[in-house]
């Protein structure tokens, strides 16, 4: 019987399936805490560095700092991009501070940034704009029926909500957007066009999606699980549930005709039923059959 203090190999690769694990749901913490670690790690060896590595100049430490903290973003398993985040944000620093720049020439970028993005760090939402083609077979899931309620969850700029209240004006369509940025430019365009679709400031995953008849996500890999839980928490029965491009781990679904072909992304939808289990839409329900 293999001791249960083994200290070989297998004990050490027993770790690092541990560490990814935890690093899995939160990797940009985990990058930042990497950075921060290899910048510490390589300030104290700096006395130490032979002359002829250059005596550990700043030049040297920003390289072996971004090389550093890209082999430790690997023994992670954090996803490839945060490998190169880490590996150039060092080096892209060190030689922006070689510039002498004013740093008011970084205060406008960040800005923009923040505005747009905001809370993308906690949410793992990335600003995603569907196509138009996605608008018009989202319509199709709309019966004939007047009064329907939809919401656009991380609604952008406004480009879906517009388009369907511009198709379907008998319907109320809400668009829910944190980011400050999107939501302005969808709420101006709403006022603009005299659209009945109405934008709301506000995170999704804090607003009740009980009287909705359809709930429309455009999100990422991420966040599909969560996403699911509150579906399956809130939707009342004959709602229908529709992901753009990411489906839900565990749950085997069909595109819905018309979709994932020529360029257009996949649609993937699921309906409320009376006994509160989501079930995928069938092609029969489908109007753009």
């Amino acid at each position: 019987m293999r001791s249960l203090h083994s200290h070989g190999p297998e004990a050490s690769w027993s770790w690092i399936d541990r560490l990814r694990r935890w690093a899995g749901p939160r990797p940009q913490w985990v990058a930042l805490a990497l950075l921060l670690l290899s910048w510490i790690s390589l300030r104290l060896l700096s006395p130490w560095w032979p002359a002829a590595m250059g005596g550990g100049s700043d030049e040297l430490q920003a390289w072996c700092h971004g090389v550093l903290a890209a082999a430790l973003a690997w023994c992670c398993a954090l996803p490839l991009w945060w490998l190169m985040i880490n590996a150039v944000f060092p080096v892209a620093t060190h030689y922006t501070l070689a510039q002498s720049w004013s740093p008011d020439w970084f205060l406008l970028p960040l800005l923009l940034l923040v505005a747009l993005y905001w809370s993308n760090c906690l949410t793992r939402v990335p600003y995603f704009p569907s196509q138009p083609a996605v608008w018009i077979l989202l319509g199709r899931l709309l019966s004939p029926r007047s009064g329907q309620r939809v919401l656009d969850l991380g609604s952008g700029m406004g480009g879906l909500g517009l388009a369907l209240a511009a198709r379907r004006p008998d319907c109320s369509v809400v668009g829910i957007e944190v980011a400050p940025l999107p939501w302005l430019v969808s709420w101006l365009r709403a006022r603009w066009q005299r659209s009945g679709c109405a934008f709301v400031r506000g995170d999704y995953r804090r607003h009740d999606w009980a009287d909705y008849d359809l709930v429309f996500a455009y999100l990422s890999p991420a966040a599909m699980p969560a996403l699911w839980a509150q579906a399956s928490r809130q939707l009342r029965p004959g709602a229908c549930l529709v992901s753009c491009e990411f489906g839900v781990p565990g749950q085997s679904v069909r595109p819905l005709p018309g979709s994932g072909v020529r360029g257009i992304p996949p649609l993937y939808a699921w309906r409320m039923e009376v006994d509160r289990v989501l079930r995928p839409v069938g092609r029969g329900e489908y109007a753009g059959q």
